[in-house]
């Protein structure tokens, strides 16, 4: 058996060096990153070769020709009661749908409406308040009918393909900071409303997973009323939202405060759903303890929780799980590994993470099983990919092998390791990321890696990796779930201000990606290039998680989507 990689006097003596969260550090790392590390030392299993295989087969998916039937509710006739819904942070609470990134979803989306929904179960694109879409035959143009007499609330007229044509380009437009907007600028060239009832939007280049990708609700392009906003301007129409959703703002929202939905007039009449509770709140409660604790004291419906939390909410009389299954993988992000032919200011060529071999390195000496069992407490898998969207579930994770890893550190010219640092902060989902951090950090030492730890916060590393300056340091972050596999990979590598790592190889693949359209041939092509990039080693892959939910008996069913905790409007009394 080696030797063990740290005990209690190694952590002790990291203290000095290390910023980090004084919350975290003394209960998670001392009780739990001892067991983790201390136990899981105990075997390197041999390295495993990467699959050659193709990936597992999948039905191909055409888009809808004809309306199906409305996600079906058994919600009473009247909305009755109220939910309150405690999450870790309401991001920038605000209203318009680019003026924000997708943490606001869970309140936004209760407010508009989509083009197109994900079936909870199938995953399948499903009509919203458009009713069909077609794909030209170039792939260059997509044309959508929408839904007619959807009304939008106060008697701002009905959705017509103007409003749609404004909301997408509003979107995509240069002061937009949505999260897909700097994807979305690179594939749509403009949208036009062909008649009042069919908005066709016009490509840069073909995509043919557009819909899934972008357009439903595993995204946030949803659908503003242009008279309104245009006819009250955008500070107003950010204060007082109208949308076509089931709810709408019960009061004016204050900055630090709660929340508050009501249910709109004449709700029970709504063409996509009669709710079951007449108000909804959202609070902003970022310590996970204090969640808990509004959970045990029936103050919260509904909210994240640690995996270290589970049992207790469990034992609860009146509580229970409701995990999101499979929506988040927390990694490493490398800086400074752009291809300096594709972009020489994102390239460092001192660090030595920038050689193939240090990146592989770095992913052996990590036991992705341990941490699942004691980090996640076995609500996790280890992974193989930063992107958890079928089929990429299936790719095989490195194994766990330092002596692997500290051969190639040997073989790149680090023998004895060197200097390296490793920025963490939280997020929602992501409130494991500091501890993660630190295990990672304890593991990479084992190697001969000297690491500092920056508790930080994600607003600063987001603007610093946006902005091209995070190059000099590595940072935890999550990879989130998305709708399909090609807008995964475009959104990790198609030169949009998140990506960090890509190639002329690189390129191509997106290029011949975005130029298939078989669904059968282009679930290959991701599978070779989620396998392509996974050899390379773009971040240190690390697992699979679910994001569990702590719920009261006010929860019975909820049928949130995987990609996000969504549907909110749909959760049903037990």
């Amino acid at each position: 058996m080696p030797q063990n990689i740290v005990d209690v006097e190694t952590i002790k003596n990291r203290e000095g060096k290390m910023k980090r969260a004084k919350s975290v550090w003394p209960i998670l790392v001392g009780a739990m990153l001892i067991a983790v590390l201390v136990l899981s030392a105990c075997g390197t299993p041999a390295p495993t070769a990467a699959p050659t295989t193709a990936p597992p087969e999948e039905e191909p998916t055409a888009a809808p020709t004809e309306e199906p039937t409305a996600v079906p509710t058994e919600a009473p006739a009247v909305p009755e009661g109220s939910l309150t819904v405690a999450l870790s942070t309401l991001e920038a609470e605000t209203f318009l749908p680019w003026n924000g990134g997708g943490g606001r979803t869970p309140y936004l989306e209760l407010i508009y409406e989509y083009l197109v929904y994900l079936d909870p179960e199938t995953e399948e694109p499903t009509p919203g308040l458009a009713t069909s879409w077609e794909m030209s035959d170039d792939g260059m143009s997509w044309t959508f009918e929408i839904r007619e007499g959807v009304p939008f609330h106060e008697d701002w007229g009905e959705v017509t393909a103007e409003d749609v044509a404004y909301s997408i380009e509003k979107i995509i437009s240069e002061e937009s900071i949505a999260g897909p907007a700097g994807s979305m600028r690179k594939l749509i060239e403009s949208v036009e409303a062909a008649d009042t009832y069919t908005a066709v939007v016009h490509m840069l280049v073909p995509f043919p997973e557009l819909v899934r990708g972008y357009l439903t609700d595993a995204n946030q392009t949803v659908i503003v009323c242009k008279e309104y906003v245009e006819s009250v301007g955008e500070e107003e129409a950010n204060l007082h939202p109208i949308g076509t959703g089931a709810y709408t703002l019960a009061e004016e929202h204050q900055q630090a405060q709660p929340v508050v939905l009501k249910v709109v007039e004449g709700v029970e009449n709504h063409w996509r759903v009669t709710p079951e509770f007449e108000t909804i709140t959202f609070l902003n409660v970022p310590e996970e303890a204090t969640r808990v604790a509004m959970l045990l004291a029936g103050e919260v419906d509904l909210a994240p929780i640690s995996y270290d939390s589970i049992e207790t909410i469990e034992a609860a009389e009146g509580l229970h799980i409701a995990s999101v299954p499979r929506n988040w993988s927390p990694l490493i992000r490398f800086g400074g590994i752009m291809d300096p032919e594709v972009n020489l200011d994102l390239y460092v060529a001192e660090n030595p993470w920038n050689d193939v071999r240090v990146r592989q390195a770095l992913n052996y000496a990590v036991d992705k099983e341990a941490i699942a069992k004691e980090i996640f407490h076995g609500q996790a898998e280890p992974g193989g990919s930063s992107m958890p969207v079928p089929p990429f579930f299936d790719l095989e994770p490195y194994p766990y092998d330092l002596d692997k890893a500290k051969d190639l550190l040997a073989e790149a010219g680090y023998p004895d390791g060197f200097p390296i640092t490793l920025k963490t902060f939280t997020t929602n989902p992501g409130a494991e990321l500091p501890l993660i951090g630190e295990a990672v950090a304890l593991y990479w030492e084992a190697i001969g890696l000297d690491v500092t730890i920056n508790q930080t916060d994600w607003g600063t590393v987001r603007g610093e990796w946006t902005g091209g300056q995070a190059l000099d340091y590595v940072w935890t972050h999550r990879g989130l779930a998305f709708g399909d596999p090609l807008t995964a990979l475009n959104t990790d590598f198609g030169l949009n201000p998140f990506t960090t790592y890509a190639t002329a190889d690189t390129m191509a693949m997106l290029t011949e990606l975005g130029e298939e359209f078989d669904a059968e041939a282009r679930d290959q092509l991701a599978w070779d290039m989620a396998t392509y990039v996974r050899d390379q080693a773009t971040g240190v892959f690390l697992v699979f998680a679910n994001e569990p939910y702590g719920a009261s008996e006010q929860v019975g069913n909820w049928p949130t989507i995987r990609t996000r905790p969504q549907n909110i409007d749909l959760i049903t009394r037990p």
